[in-house]
């Protein structure tokens, strides 16, 4: 029984890291956003329904080993005085409604399958509270959604926050033209800030380098660090590049996954590996590229 308690109580733990914290439990560094409502809501069904499981299994083991206590008591002869075991006792049998074994007979019905008797027993009273819980859950469901309309359904609540999430990109893009940090490919300069440089060296290990390798050598994709290139070697080329991708060649556009800003500091890093000396450079491909980039 304390190990089932020890396992229960690991599990409420690891859940609820889930909850409050799921981007560390994750893959850390990754920019998929998680919906944490709907994270929220199905761990929490998930997490009651396995500790009403738990409780039924924990309250029937507690039923036979103290039937089992009370058997062994009544072959010596030993009367129960356990005030605690009583208390349970008294619990079960509200929860549960059982008959003693000595008054089965009582509850006994006709019919007899090969020997097997059949017994009038009732539901257990945690069994049908449950079951008018979800009854009148299922009303105020319907009332509330479908017949009063006064919450949104799921396809409506998804609109309004995408209608929301379009309202707030576009606020945050009128404030950085309104401060003068708005910047696409025609606009965008090279920076060597190191706040920059790190967030882009970062990006680039991350995102990049299954392709391009962790030094910029190249691999499916192309040479870095060479002064040739395939679409262009302006800060404002290779910030398009890596914008809307290249999908004839295989290469994704990093727009959905990327913000601006990180696209930039991946492309003002991408300038920074030109000139190194990688340990397996990829030939050359493309265009000479000489003088400022």
């Amino acid at each position: 029984m304390n190990r089932v308690k020890k396992i229960l109580y690991s599990f409420i733990v690891a859940v609820g890291a889930l909850v409050f914290n799921p981007q560390q439990v994750f893959a850390q560094g990754s920019e998929v956003t998680v919906d944490q409502d709907v994270l929220l809501m199905s761990i929490v069904g998930l997490l009651s329904f396995i500790i009403i499981v738990l409780i039924v299994v924990i309250f029937s083991l507690q039923s036979m080993k103290r039937t089992l206590i009370s058997e062994e008591a009544q072959r010596r002869g030993v009367a129960e005085t356990d005030k605690a075991s009583e208390l349970w006792s008294m619990i079960m049998a509200k929860l549960t409604r059982s008959v003693p074994i000595e008054k089965e007979a009582d509850l006994l019905l006709d019919h007899n399958y090969d020997g097997i008797r059949e017994l009038d027993n009732h539901l257990p009273p945690w069994w049908t509270w449950l079951f008018r819980i979800t009854v009148v859950f299922g009303v105020v469901y319907v009332l509330v959604y479908h017949v009063f309309e006064s919450a949104p359904l799921q396809t409506e609540a998804y609109e309004i926050e995408m209608a929301e999430a379009e309202a707030a990109i576009q606020a945050r893009q009128a404030a950085l033209v309104a401060s003068g940090e708005a910047f696409d490919e025609s606009t965008i300069e090279f920076s060597d800030d190191p706040t920059i440089l790190a967030s882009g060296e970062t990006i680039f290990k991350r995102q990049c380098a299954v392709c391009h390798s962790e030094d910029g050598g190249g691999g499916i994709g192309p040479n870095l660090t060479d002064e040739y290139f395939l679409h262009g070697a302006t800060i404002g080329e290779i910030y398009n590049t890596v914008k809307v991708g290249v999908p004839d060649k295989g290469m994704i556009s990093w727009e959905p996954v990327l913000s601006s800003e990180q696209m930039r500091d991946v492309s003002a890093y991408i300038i920074t590996l030109v000139g190194t000396n990688p340990e397996n450079p990829k030939e050359p491909q493309g265009d000479l590229v000489q003088g400022d980039m």
